[in-house]
């Protein structure tokens, strides 16, 4: 198992993803508990079993990440889908499932999205309303699963461009799901990773610069809105001056047995970010 620092809500919203191979010393860290859950790979995908959920909590976070056909094991070439399900007392931020008590009755949720033969690492934390209140970093708890069957798309059929001035996005063509899908109202989504060295990456998103997405829900623009803020604060990881390696995602939400997954359709080519 290893530890991930996950999403810290800051000022402005702005989420910090730092995947880390251990606890960064001095952050408070979720108590210990028994949660766990395992993972098998079924006929509509990945069915994920879930054990010990605390019963105070409101919220369970799932990530499910696999690398791209270059080989390279970087931040750059992981897949990334997520779904954040959460209890109604806990509305704000992203787009969210509010299924967390069906899901401590049941324990079971199922991600649908899945390549046959591909391998999958999936994470999980819980947390309860006091570690939101104390900004207590959640522990990830990690497996992985190799995936037999499910929904599938071809990445390569996806156009996804970022414009000259690296301020703006936009999604061409949606994906062709090999079955039937069920979208969310809104059913794009757009961040932009910006990458620093040994310490993790900032990710900025359509939740929180929403007025950057145009009417038709395929272009998001996130400058200079995204500059500025940072600017303002970014916990000093980020120098004026320097230079930062950056790409925006686009995601398909997609709703199934009433949970939102946010599934990565394409990334743009890496550009240079600076303050």
């Amino acid at each position: 198992m290893r530890h991930f620092v996950g999403l810290r809500i800051m000022t402005l919203l702005l989420f910090f993803v730092l995947l880390v191979s251990s606890c960064a010393t001095g952050n408070n860290k979720a108590t210990d508990t028994d949660f766990g859950f395992t993972a098998e790979a079924v006929s509509e995908g990945i069915l994920l079993t879930f054990s010990n959920i605390p019963s105070d909590s409101v919220r369970l976070f799932i990530a499910v990440q696999s690398w791209d056909d270059t080989g390279e094991m970087g931040h750059y070439n992981r897949i990334s889908s997520f779904a954040d399900i959460r209890d109604a007392s806990f509305p704000y931020g992203a787009i969210s499932s509010f299924q967390l008590e069906r899901v401590k009755e049941t324990r079971r949720v199922i991600f649908p999205i899945v390549q046959t033969g591909q391998k999958y690492t999936i994470s999980a934390s819980v947390q309860s309303r006091s570690d939101l209140d104390n900004g207590t970093e959640p522990v990830f708890i990690e497996v992985e699963v190799t995936a037999e069957n499910g929904i599938y798309f071809n990445r390569d059929g996806v156009q996804f461009e970022l414009n000259d001035t690296n301020s703006a996005v936009t999604l061409h063509s949606m994906p062709l799901f090999s079955s039937d899908v069920v979208f969310h109202a809104q059913k794009i989504g757009f961040n932009t990773v910006v990458s620093v060295m040994d310490v993790g990456s900032i990710s900025v998103g359509t939740h929180h610069i929403p007025a950057g997405l145009s009417s038709d829900g395929l272009t998001w623009t996130f400058e200079p809105q995204m500059t500025n803020s940072l600017r303002a604060d970014n916990n000093g990881w980020l120098q004026s001056g320097s230079y930062y390696p950056a790409w925006s995602v686009a995601y398909a939400n997609i709703v199934h047995d009433d949970i939102v997954w946010s599934v990565e359709i394409a990334k743009t080519p890496i550009f240079d970010f600076s303050l």
